[in-house]
C-alpha cells in the first residue's frame, strides 16, 4: 500500500486521468474529491462489497433455463472479485522468498 501525506487543496494523480483532491480535513474525517472519466466506477468500500456480493449471488437467466431444461448439471457462480481479493492475489503471485541464510555453528 502506498501511503501519501497531502494537505487540503493538494492532489494525487492516478494513471494520468484520475485526480484525487483533499477538500478538507477535520477531526476523524477527511473529505476528498475524485475527478475521473465517466467509465470509471467509484464506490465507497461498503457499497462495492454489497455490489460484489449481489453479483456473485445473482442467477444468470440462460444458466437457469439450461438447468431447468436439464442441459446443465451444475451452476457455479463466479468468485467475487473484491479489491481486497485482487490485491491479495497480486501479492501472492509476486511474493519473493527470503534468501536462505546459513546459521553459524
Amino acid at each position: 500500500m502506498l501511503v501519501l501525506t497531502r494537505k487540503p487543496g493538494e492532489q494525487i494523480v492516478i494513471a494520468g486521468n484520475i485526480t484525487i483532491s483533499i477538500v478538507s480535513v477535520g477531526p476523524g474525517r477527511v473529505k476528498i474529491g475524485i475527478d475521473a472519466p465517466s467509465h470509471v466506477t467509484i464506490d465507497r468500500q461498503e457499497i462495492h462489497a454489497k455490489k460484489a456480493h449481489e453479483e456473485a449471488t445473482s442467477v444468470n437467466i440462460a444458466d437457469l433455463s439450461a438447468l431447468i431444461a436439464g442441459e446443465s448439471e451444475t451452476m457455479t457462480p463466479p468468485a467475487p472479485q473484491t479489491l481486497h481479493n485482487r490485491i491479495k492475489a497480486h501479492r501472492d503471485a509476486h511474493r519473493v522468498a527470503p534468501p536462505a541464510v546459513d546459521k553459524p555453528r
